[in-house]
């Protein structure tokens, strides 16, 4: 009755695993998929940003493949009720585990800097928007792509003249305004000629650090999200190898008995009180003559 309720217990257990690996499958492609999106968009404005911003997603990227492989060691485990697998499992769990806590912090810590970060990178490098082709790029980017325009407002821009000669911008009053602050055109069709009537009116470093605020918030509470997943499947892991090891155990203990019995059955496991059976002499009835 108890080898069965163990058993029982075990296989409980095991399907458990089982199931808790398929959820690590599906959250590490997850997980991957959301490191990658991050990380595409840090590369888009990476000219605002610091190398430092990077790590995180990367680590989260190495993580969920690291997650996938570990998911095998489970599956196999659990099938083949092997202690070693298992343990092993549990503990690469722990140590992936611990490498997401520091991702997560540091996903975290960053969006402290986010903001002094980008306000004086991007008022450093707006006076050389004409002067340097890496600049002009990453501002039209930031200013099409968010619909933003100048820092705090396309008012920005006043302070930064056009070369000579240049009749590519905007002219707004007595400034020149890069192209990609267009919010809206109009076109004259006799003469095919293309006017801008609308400025985007939001600077650009609020929506970037919300974009940035974000993706860190994102990283960090996938990790943990995880996180609390690995915590169950280390606990399960860790039952289920205790678990086998106490039914290999009590297996190889009946195995014992049951070859005991085997042998008890032709020979005593005490000879020296076996009873030893008494002689009877019986007198011979025949003939006592020759």
């Amino acid at each position: 009755m108890a080898e069965a309720n163990l058993d029982v217990g075990m296989r409980c257990i095991k399907y458990m695993l089982l199931c808790i690996t398929a959820i690590f499958v599906l959250s590490s492609a997850l997980i991957i998929s959301v490191g990658t999106t991050i990380y595409a968009i840090y590369h888009d404005i990476s000219f605002f940003l610091d190398g430092n911003f990077f790590s995180p997603a990367i680590l989260i990227i190495v993580i969920g493949v690291i997650m996938l492989f570990v998911s095998l060691f489970g599956c196999i485990g659990a099938l083949k009720e092997s202690t070693c697998l298992v343990n092993c499992f549990a503990v690469i769990l722990s140590i992936v585990l611990a490498l997401e806590l520091s991702a997560a912090i540091a996903a975290y810590s960053l969006r402290a800097q986010v903001a002094d970060m980008l306000n004086d990178k991007l008022r450093l490098t707006m006076p050389y928007y004409y002067d340097n082709y890496e600049v002009r790029d990453a501002f039209d980017f930031i200013q099409d792509r968010m619909n933003c325009c100048g820092v705090d407002s396309y008012m920005d821009w006043e302070n930064v003249p056009p070369p000579p000669g240049m009749v590519s911008e905007i002219v707004v009053g007595n400034m020149t305004v890069p192209v990609s602050c267009c919010a809206a055109v109009s076109r004259d069709e006799p003469y095919n000629v293309e006017e801008c009537t609308k400025l985007y009116a939001s600077g650009c470093l609020p929506r970037v650090f919300y974009l940035i605020y974000q993706s860190a918030g994102l990283l960090g509470a996938g990790a943990m999200t995880v996180a609390f997943i690995q915590i169950i499947g280390i606990l399960f892991s860790f039952s289920l190898a205790k678990s086998i090891r106490r039914a290999k155990s009590e297996r190889e203990r009946r195995r014992w008995e049951i070859q005991e019995r085997v042998i008890n059955a032709y020979t005593s496991l005490n000879p020296n009180n076996e009873k030893v059976a008494p002689v009877v002499y019986v007198p011979f009835q025949g003939q006592t003559k020759a």
